[in-house]
């Protein structure tokens, strides 16, 4: 378990550093914005896309299936356990009820454990990460949305929500892999033609190396500017438990039904457990759900989450 404190401990002092740099005036509000520009539709589709197609062939990503779908099943499970609470929980404020749904619904997905899979699983790992992604944003634009509104979201619109700059960069990777396959390696790599797409894959990589502690420190300087009311009520106390404990407790139990095992299934594991999504403030702010009780459950949830996920990996074997 020490390891695993150490690890987790050193992503959040990447989170730390966003904290002092806001509270020093390094960063504004405004900075804060076009750097989350800039990691979403920059740094992290330059990572997406050159981590897939420098780690994986077409039928590589057609055989792990299950990873987008095991993600959108973790989603799925706490859509369903906050869908329940919410249904006989005493909630009279409906931007409440609905902020608590999401938050069980959508957890913390690619920029904390991203850090965490590379340092135990390199590359390789952050592949499956960035891969089963898929399913997680679809979750989010669909399982997401219906907990923030009710479901008063037309169906077209939160299609429209899916056309993301990751989601197009994974699109382009599956269709590099499907050329790519269809050529001669030998001849491609000896070729101008592959000479240049090697260039042009090592600036991407360079690009994308930003994603992770960038990511990291926007996240700090985000966290610095919440200003949650009411950080301990009850009903705060029993989303961490929901969030920390209970959803990935069934989340891991529904895994075992896919046909998954080693690396697949341990960044899985590293999903499950995941905090509340820092997204969820923004989103609350979108489709008018309570903006300050996201807020105190994206701090709450991430600080418990230091003593909640080394005993989670500690159990399931992956220190």
């Amino acid at each position: 378990m020490y390891t695993i404190v150490i690890r987790l401990l050193a992503v959040f002092l990447m989170v730390a550093a966003g904290v002092i740099a806001r509270r020093c005036k390094m960063l504004e509000g405004d900075t804060t914005s076009r750097l989350v520009a800039l990691v979403t539709r920059i740094f992290y589709p330059a990572l997406v896309y050159v981590t897939l197609v420098r780690t994986f062939t077409l039928g590589e990503l057609i055989h792990n299936w299950a990873l987008p779908t095991g993600t959108a099943l973790i989603m799925l499970t706490g859509f369903l356990v906050g869908l329940a609470v919410v249904t006989v929980g005493p909630f009279r404020d409906k931007g409440l009820a609905r902020a608590f749904h999401f938050q069980c619904t959508i957890n913390n997905y690619i920029f904390l454990p991203m850090p965490l899979i590379l340092l135990y699983w390199g590359k390789a790992g952050v592949g499956l990460l960035v891969f089963s992604t898929v399913g997680s944003e679809v979750a989010v634009w669909t399982l997401g949305v219906i907990a923030l509104t009710g479901g008063g979201v037309p169906w077209r619109q939160m299609a429209r929500r899916l056309v993301t700059m990751p989601m197009v960069a994974i699109a382009a990777s599956l269709v590099t892999l499907l050329i790519r396959d269809g050529l001669d390696v030998n001849v491609l790599a000896s070729s101008r033609l592959g000479q240049s797409g090697n260039a042009l894959l090592d600036a991407l990589e360079l690009l994308g190396a930003a994603a992770p502690p960038l990511a990291m420190v926007v996240a700090g300087s985000r966290m610095a500017d919440l200003h949650p009311k009411h950080l301990w009520q009850p009903v705060q106390l029993v989303l961490t438990v929901l969030r920390l404990v209970l959803i990935p407790a069934l989340a891991l139990l529904v895994l075992q039904l896919l046909p998954l095992e080693g690396e697949a299934l341990a960044v899985l594991r590293v999903l499950a457990v995941m905090p509340s999504s820092i997204a969820s403030v923004m989103l609350s702010d979108l489709y008018h759900a309570d903006r300050e009780f996201a807020a105190s459950a994206v701090l709450l949830t991430h600080l418990a989450a230091l003593i909640t996920i080394p005993i989670w990996l500690t159990y399931l074997g992956l220190s």
